[in-house]
């Protein structure tokens, strides 16, 4: 299992329309992905289980992979936070 750390940069945090997008990009992958927040976790392709960890703007989750493709996992998911894909 590897994990990284990100930052959420949308300005209105890990709201439901970014969180849809982040399941499409986590159900794409081969590994099991988990986010947590405060002591709070969330399956990576479950809208409601991240809405519940209440991202906001400038919030710092952790980001595991579990599974075959673990590094491509974390660099998509890194590209989605930091980049024009909603985060």
């Amino acid at each position: 299992m590897r994990s990284a750390k990100m930052t959420v940069r949308h300005e209105h945090g890990l709201h439901a329309r970014v969180a849809y997008a982040f399941t499409a990009v986590a159900k794409a992958l081969t590994s099991r992905i988990t986010v947590r927040r405060d002591g709070r976790s969330a399956d990576g392709g479950s809208v409601l289980q991240l809405l519940m960890l209440a991202a906001a703007r400038g919030a710092v989750v952790e980001v595991s992979a579990e599974g075959g493709d673990e590094e491509e996992s974390l660099r998509r998911l890194g590209e989605f936070f930091s980049g024009g894909t909603g985060i």
